[in-house]
């Protein structure tokens, strides 16, 4: 069985920029081992295209200090590298706009519209499905902004 996470953005929602998403919920559901796999090869085949090196002594730092590095590194990946597996981990996300609804997907439509209004919540979801699949907290950062 998967494992998912039930994610609620803290705060009270209001039209105020920076809590726009306060209040909403997300359920994160693990990728199938397969697809998981998969994703990472492509994640490491993005980080040697990009140049990146494993600092010294990272081998020996343990899983989480790699995990955290991959994270950070990939963020000097190409867009075209890089898009397609942002876009696989926001897959991972739904959002649930009331109990025993049908959840609703996090990408947005071709016209741009989602129930993501705040650019911080996706970082938030990011590191949250990061999380999940790698079983290693990075960084905390404020879900919202101001």
């Amino acid at each position: 069985m998967r494992r998912t996470e039930r994610l609620t953005i803290p705060g009270v929602r209001s039209e105020t920029l920076g809590e726009r998403d306060n209040g909403k919920v997300f359920i994160l559901t693990e990728m199938s081992a397969y697809a998981g796999q998969d994703w990472a090869l492509r994640a490491l085949l993005a980080l040697s295209r990009s140049g990146a090196q494993l600092p010294v002594g990272a081998l020996g730092a343990g899983w989480g200090a790699l995990a955290s590095f991959a994270f950070g590194a990939l963020l000097g990946a190409s867009h075209v590298d890089l898009k397609p597996l942002l876009d696989e981990l926001l897959a991972t996300v739904k959002y649930e706009h009331k109990p025993k609804l049908p959840l609703a997907d996090v990408i947005p439509d071709s016209a741009g519209n989602g129930p993501v209004e705040e650019i911080t919540t996706f970082l938030t979801l990011y590191k949250a499905a990061w999380t999940l699949h790698t079983g290693f907290t990075l960084p905390a950062s404020s879900p919202t902004t101001g």
